[in-house]
C-alpha cells in the first residue's frame, strides 16, 4: 500500500501496526518504525480569499444572458485596423440565483462550459478579484469544479435589456456614463438593489449606440436618472454653459428626428425650413456655424458676422473646417411657430430643416523653411472666415474664397498674399463633401425644447436662447406663398449683400462686437465635452475619405483622415 500522504516517500508498507493520521501541523507516529512526519501547511493563494460555494447549494431562478464565444479585440495603431486579440469558444450563461441558507438574497451566477471554460473562467476571475470600489460587480464566492463558476453579489440586469424603455434623455445620461467609467456599452449593468449602474462582465453584444452629453466627471451613477424626469430636475439645476446646453440640444435632435441626405439645391447656400404640406419656406437661416476644425483654435464670432479663429498648429500640414448649421432650428422653432401662428397641438413633423453640411481643407506649405517662418512669426495669426450664403451655389471640388489671414484680431488689415505664401498660409479652401441633411422631428420634441429653454431661464419668443448657444438667428419669411422653387439668391440677398427677408421684430441689432461663443461661464463645474454629437458624426463623414487622393495645391497630400500627418518634403 503506498502512502500518497508521506510526502516525498514511496514504497513505504505496513504490517501488524495502527497509524493514526491528523490534518495540520501535526505529529504522525507509526507503531511499527516510531517514524514522525510533518505535514508542511499548504501555501495561501487568491482563490482562498473567497469561499468555494459548491452547485447543489445553488438554485437558478432565471438565466439573463448567454454567449457562445468570448472574442476580445485591440487597435492595431500601425495597420489602422481592429484585430482580434483572444478567441475563447466557451458558453458562458448568466443566472439569477439564490445560495442555500441565503434566501433573502440574490446573487448572479456566471458558467463556463466547452473547450475554453477554464480560460474564460481565470480570465474573468483576474478581473473581478480585485476590485476596490463599488463602481464595479463585487466577486463573493467561486467554484473550480468541471463546470467553474463565478458568483456575484445582487441580482444584476444588464443595462443593454433595458435599452430600448429608456428616453431619448435618460439613454444620453447612461453613455455618458460609459464614457466616465471608461467601459463598452456592453459592459454597464443595474443593480436594482442598490440603485446604481456599474461595470460588469461583457454582455451579448447589442447596438445600443448613442449620444453623450455632459461630459463631467462628477455625474452620479444612479438608476434614477435613467428617468427622463428625475434627468431633467438634476441637469436643470446645473450652471449655464452654451456647451453643455448645446450637447444635450443635439441629444435630443439626432435620437429622436428623422436625418437623410438628399441632392443638394441648385438656388441657395442658405438651410431653410420648409413646409412639406404646402411646400412653402417659412425660415432661412446662414451657415455661419462652423462646428469642427483642425489646426485652429479660439472660435470667436465677430459683430460683422465672420468668424475668426486662432493658428493653433504653425507646423502643421493642413486645417479642416466643417461647416453646418448645427441644430439652429430647434433652438428658436417656438419663436417662428408662434410669429406665424402654428400650434403646438398641430403635427409639426411636417415642417423639415434642410441645410448643407460643408467640409473644406486647405494646405499649409510644409517645407521646413516654411514651417520655421510660421513659428518665428511672433504675432498671432487669424484666419477670418465669412458667412457662405451670400457666394453664388457651389459643388464638391469647388474653390472657395471666404478667408483672409490677419494679424489684426479686429481683421480690418489683411496679410498680403505674396506674405501668405511666404510664411505658407493656406490661401485656398477646397470643398471635399458637400452634403444636404433634411431633418424632421416630432410634435413632443418642440414641447421638450420649449420646456428646455424655460427651465433655463430664457423667453422662447425671442432668439436669445440660440444667441446663447452659438448659433446663427433663423429670419421668418412672412408669406407661406414662397416657395422652394422661387426661394433664389436674388430673392435672399440684396444689393448690399444682406438677407431681403422678412426680420423678426424680436431680434436684438445691438450685438456685441466679440462673443466668444466657445468659453464656459467662470461659474462652471462642467468640462468641454467637446461635442460629442459633431464628432460623432464627423468620425463618419472623415471614414469615407480615407485614402482619397486630396490635390489641393503644388503640395497635395493624400488624405488618411483628418488627422493624418504629412511626410512630404517642399523646396522652397
Amino acid at each position: 500500500m503506498t502512502l500518497n500522504f508521506f510526502q516525498g516517500a514511496s514504497k513505504i508498507s505496513i504490517e501488524q501496526g495502527t497509524f493514526n493520521a491528523v490534518q495540520g501541523n501535526q505529529t504522525v507516529t507509526n507503531n511499527i518504525y516510531n517514524q514522525i512526519v510533518k505535514q508542511q501547511e499548504r501555501e495561501s493563494t487568491v482563490y482562498d480569499e473567497f469561499p468555494v460555494i459548491r452547485r447543489g447549494f445553488i438554485r437558478r431562478l432565471k438565466d439573463i444572458d448567454c454567449v457562445d464565444r468570448l472574442v476580445d479585440w485591440r487597435w492595431n495603431s500601425r495597420l489602422k485596423q481592429y484585430e482580434v486579440e483572444s478567441d475563447l469558444s466557451v458558453e458562458r450563461t448568466v443566472s439569477t440565483a439564490e445560495i442555500h441558507d441565503d434566501g433573502s438574497s440574490r446573487f448572479t451566477v456566471v458558467s463556463y462550459k466547452g473547450q475554453d471554460a477554464t480560460k474564460a473562467w481565470e480570465k474573468d476571475f483576474r478581473r473581478f478579484c480585485e476590485a476596490t470600489d463599488a463602481t464595479k460587480m463585487q466577486l463573493f464566492g467561486i467554484n473550480q469544479s468541471r463546470v467553474p463558476l463565478l458568483i456575484f453579489y445582487g441580482g444584476l440586469v444588464p443595462l443593454a435589456h433595458f435599452w430600448d424603455r429608456l428616453g431619448w434623455l435618460g439613454r444620453g445620461y447612461a453613455f455618458t456614463l460609459l464614457f466616465n467609467m471608461d467601459c463598452g456599452p456592453s459592459e454597464l449593468w443595474m443593480d436594482p438593489k442598490q440603485g446604481t449602474l456599474i461595470r460588469g462582465l461583457e454582455g451579448s453584444q447589442r447596438d445600443i449606440r448613442h449620444l453623450g452629453f455632459l461630459n463631467s466627471k462628477t455625474i452620479p451613477s444612479s438608476t434614477e436618472l435613467l428617468h427622463d424626469d428625475v434627468c431633467w430636475s438634476y441637469l436643470r439645476c446645473l450652471p449655464l454653459v452654451n456647451k453643455y446646453d448645446r450637447d444635450l440640444l443635439l441629444v435630443l435632435s439626432d435620437t429622436s428626428g428623422i436625418h437623410e441626405n438628399i441632392p443638394p439645391p441648385t438656388v441657395t447656400n442658405r438651410p431653410y425650413i420648409l413646409s412639406s404640406l404646402t411646400n412653402s419656406v417659412i425660415a432661412v437661416g446662414s451657415t455661419d456655424r462652423v462646428d469642427f476644425w483642425v489646426g485652429l483654435d479660439s472660435r470667436v464670432l465677430m459683430s460683422d458676422q465672420r468668424t475668426r479663429f486662432t493658428l493653433k498648429e504653425r507646423g502643421g500640414s493642413k486645417i479642416v473646417l466643417y461647416f453646418q448649421d448645427g441644430f439652429a432650428w430647434l433652438s428658436q422653432a417656438s419663436r417662428i411657430f408662434q410669429s406665424l401662428g402654428i400650434s403646438f397641438s398641430e403635427d409639426l413633423s411636417y415642417y423639415q430643416s434642410i441645410g448643407p453640411s460643408i467640409l473644406c481643407k486647405g494646405s499649409f506649405g510644409r517645407s521646413k523653411v516654411k514651417r520655421r517662418r510660421r513659428r518665428i512669426e511672433v504675432r498671432p495669426i487669424y484666419l477670418f472666415l465669412r458667412s457662405l450664403c451670400h457666394i453664388p451655389p457651389f459643388k464638391n471640388g469647388s474653390v472657395l474664397s471666404v478667408h483672409t489671414w490677419h494679424f489684426d484680431e479686429n481683421g480690418r488689415n489683411a496679410i498680403p498674399y505674396d506674405y501668405c505664401k511666404y510664411l505658407g498660409l493656406p490661401t485656398k479652401l477646397w470643398v471635399k463633401d458637400l452634403t444636404t441633411w433634411r431633418s424632421s422631428w416630432p410634435t413632443e420634441t418642440y414641447k421638450t425644447v420649449h420646456k428646455w429653454q424655460v427651465a433655463r431661464g430664457f423667453d422662447p419668443t425671442t432668439p436669445d436662447f440660440a444667441r446663447y448657444l452659438g448659433y446663427p438667428v433663423y429670419e421668418i419669411v412672412q408669406s407661406e406663398s414662397v416657395r422652394f422653387e422661387e426661394l433664389s439668391s436674388d430673392q435672399l440677398e440684396d444689393s448690399s449683400g444682406t438677407s431681403s427677408v422678412t426680420k423678426s421684430p424680436n431680434r436684438d441689432d445691438q450685438a456685441e462686437d466679440l462673443m466668444d461663443i466657445d468659453s464656459p461661464t467662470s461659474a462652471s463645474p462642467l468640462q468641454d465635452s467637446g461635442s460629442m454629437s459633431t464628432r460623432f458624426r464627423l468620425e463618419d463623414e472623415v471614414a469615407r475619405h480615407e485614402n482619397v487622393d486630396m490635390d489641393i495645391d503644388d503640395h497635395s497630400v493624400c488624405f488618411e483622415g483628418i488627422l493624418a500627418a504629412s511626410t512630404d518634403m517642399e523646396v522652397d
